[in-house]
């Protein structure tokens, strides 16, 4: 999977020097730079591919050196923490919604409403 990544990266920036490459041959490169469209596909292109040749280089360090389990370890703590984040979240929204629901029934029990709702409670 890392030669493949890195392989990915390679063509792009091969790509990215042929783009460059037509443009001097065409003769629409400017002197003072190539316009902002050129200038931020070339930049795209460049980040993406310096970062598709980095990943590939992680995955063969981490194939060469059998880092493989490590990785999956740290992948399977973070959906852990990540699951019961989610957990943690869902509860605090059933507690700030049991809180205005309390708080709503003691406001409609202040103003006299909320006697009937003591007799519902209570089963008179």
């Amino acid at each position: 999977r890392g030669f493949m990544y890195t392989f990915i990266g390679i063509i792009g920036m091969e790509q990215d020097v042929a783009i460059k490459v037509e443009d001097i041959a065409s003769g629409t490169a400017n002197i003072l730079g190539p316009d902002y469209g050129t200038l931020f596909a070339s930049l795209s292109i460049a980040i993406t591919t310096w970062i598709m040749v980095g990943v590939g280089v992680l995955y063969m360090i981490l194939g060469t050196m059998c880092l493989q389990k490590w990785y999956e370890r740290l992948e399977k703590e973070y959906q852990d923490k990540v699951g019961e984040w989610k957990r943690k979240k869902k509860r605090e929204k059933e507690i700030q919604k049991e809180k205005e629901e309390y708080v709503k029934y003691e406001k409609d029990r202040r103003e006299g409403r909320g006697e009937w709702y003591d007799d519902l409670e209570t089963g008179k």
